[in-house]
């Protein structure tokens, strides 16, 4: 019994599965996404989730409201914001979310470690978009992750 404790501690301690990053509630509209700054040692901390360079990426249905629950788990202050399209630009502000509501606060200054923030916003609009830290430097880094606003989805999804 103790080994089994054991062993199941150690693949909590790895990192969350993808399941833990987005639920889905059909009859309410909504996705709940997680996004954690600073998740291990990948891009020397400019991750988010434990991923760089949008290797993941969340799908959400359109027209779907969102909670996006941020923790920055690093030292170096991380923020979070939607921006629409593929490619992460030099600067943004809390202006430049694709959606009302779409960013933490501090996008520019970030929060500092330990700190939590929830964003809710509706998904309006199918297109691609990313989930990208609002620090300079920090997008460009690889601190992003994908965001799909598909129509006709049913769920929410993390992969």
């Amino acid at each position: 019994m103790n080994r089994l404790l054991l062993i199941a501690l150690a693949l909590t301690a790895s990192g969350a599965s993808a399941a833990s990053y987005v639920t889905s509630n059909a009859a309410a509209k909504t996705a709940t996404i997680v996004v954690d700054a600073s998740q291990g040692t990948a891009g020397g901390g400019l991750n988010f989730n434990g991923v760089v360079k949008g290797a993941k990426s969340f799908t959400v249905p359109a027209g779907w409201n969102v909670v996006m629950q941020f923790k920055n788990l690093g030292t170096l202050a991380h923020s979070a914001v939607v921006i629409k399209g593929t490619t992460p630009p030099v600067s943004v502000t809390e202006k430049d979310a694709a959606f009302p509501g779409a960013h933490t606060s501090m996008v520019m200054q970030g929060l500092p470690m330990n700190a939590a923030a929830t964003a809710k916003f509706k998904a309006a609009t199918a297109g691609d978009y990313l989930i990208i830290c609002g620090v300079p430097g920090h997008a460009l880094g690889g601190q992003y992750l994908g965001l799909k606003v598909v129509a006709g989805a049913k769920a929410a999804t993390y992969q």
